[in-house]
């Protein structure tokens, strides 16, 4: 289960390191790598990946997971029934690349050394985080119709955030589509009222070194991975995917000479001193993406009752 977030790395050094540093597109590519590492919930909601062609992805929605015909018994020597695959509904989806710039001038450097760097680093890796992780979630919100309704509020001594996990499950599951969600994705402030609960405390490990009373965190519910995030469409706060079914992620190499970077796996970059301002770098991240949904009955929403 990866981890929101994942601790910076550290710069030391005096003024001529940082400028070596940013003259090493390799390096600062490390380094935003690094800081983004495992915080992108996109990444781990839409774990598939589409190669665009000409900046966009043709794709198939709900093609289930089975074929059109059930097997049937072979007498010896007969012939076997021929069966087709289940197509889905055709659809296209337009990558759109997401970028800024962001400057730093020699002052900062000077005066802050690296603690500047990796301040600008980290808010550049931040801001792109958000973007494209509020742009993936508001497209799982909107692909999922099924809903569960929670047996009480979180907010209230009656919630059992068990039970709705559980039946939400059996709902998904019970579609008959070979879909088992592995993936809890909550708000904070839901995921604060989840671990406090008495019924889930009452459920964990008793032999566990760590309780949740004393670090707070519980990484699984019911065998779901929970995934905690702040950038939910309004109106939802709770869904429940098989991740290994629901999407994938599309994305276009536009092979920028000057660009470090995978843009399947995270921020492309580039730094260079600025031409229009004086005594200042400017950093650019940049990700051209676009999530899709091809299992919307892979997931449902949790909502209260």
């Amino acid at each position: 289960m990866p981890t929101y977030p994942a601790p910076p790395p550290t710069l030391t050094g005096d003024v001529e390191t940082i400028s070596r540093f940013l003259n090493s597109p390799t390096d600062v590519q490390r380094r935003v790598r690094d800081i983004s590492l495992n915080r992108y919930l996109t990444d781990f909601i839409f774990p598939g990946r589409i190669e665009a062609s000409g900046g966009a992805i043709l794709y198939e929605i709900a093609e289930g997971q089975f074929l059109a015909k059930d097997p049937e018994a072979v007498n010896p020597g007969a012939q076997y029934t021929r069966t087709t695959e289940v197509r889905g509904t055709a659809a296209i989806a337009a990558v759109k690349k997401w970028g800024e710039d962001v400057p730093l001038t020699d002052e900062q450097i000077k005066r802050m050394k690296g603690l500047a760097l990796n301040r600008t680093l980290t808010k550049l890796a931040n801001t792109m985080i958000k973007k494209v992780d509020s742009v993936a979630m508001a497209a799982a919100g909107a692909a999922i119709t099924q809903t569960q309704t929670t047996a009480a509020a979180w907010d209230t001594d009656d919630a059992d955030p068990f039970l709705d996990v559980m039946l939400a499950d059996a709902t998904v599951v019970g579609l008959d589509q070979g879909y088992e969600p592995d993936v809890l994705v909550l708000t904070d402030v839901l995921y604060a009222r989840m671990v406090a609960n008495q019924k889930v405390i009452n459920g964990l490990a008793r032999e566990a070194a760590n309780t949740v009373t004393s670090d707070g965190q519980v990484l699984m519910i019911a065998g779901k991975t929970i995934a905690r995030t702040n950038h939910l469409p309004n109106g939802i706060d709770r869904l429940l995917i098989d991740r290994e079914q629901f999407g994938a992620l599309g994305y276009e190499d536009l092979e920028s000479p000057e660009y470090e970077g995978d843009p399947a796996n995270g921020v492309e970059t580039w730094v260079r001193r600025d031409p229009d301002a004086n005594d200042t770098w400017l950093l650019r991240g940049r990700r051209p993406v676009v999530p899709v949904v091809l299992e919307p009955n892979a997931g449902i929403s949790i909502e209260d009752s």
